[in-house]
């Protein structure tokens, strides 16, 4: 599983999105990718801003199955 947010000194996470653009608009942990034992990638919203999937939006405490060449967003 890999982890997205924004790193903190107490928290650490595979990707830093803050490094990316305004990282008040990052939770700490905003998100989940974890590989499923049939292959299938599901990315699980675990911050309170939206993750948009190919531009549908993704609430927080909701997944989504990522597809080949899915488009993620994140903080706009």
């Amino acid at each position: 599983q890999i982890t997205l947010g924004r790193a903190t000194k107490d928290n650490q996470i595979d990707v830093d999105l803050a490094l990316e653009g305004p990282a008040w608009k990052i939770s700490r942990k905003q998100g989940v990718i974890k590989l499923k034992n049939n292959g299938d990638f599901f990315i699980a919203n675990e911050g309170r801003r939206p993750i948009y999937i190919d531009g549908r939006p993704v609430l927080g405490g909701n997944k989504w199955k990522l597809n080949n060449n899915s488009v993620v967003e994140v903080g706009q």
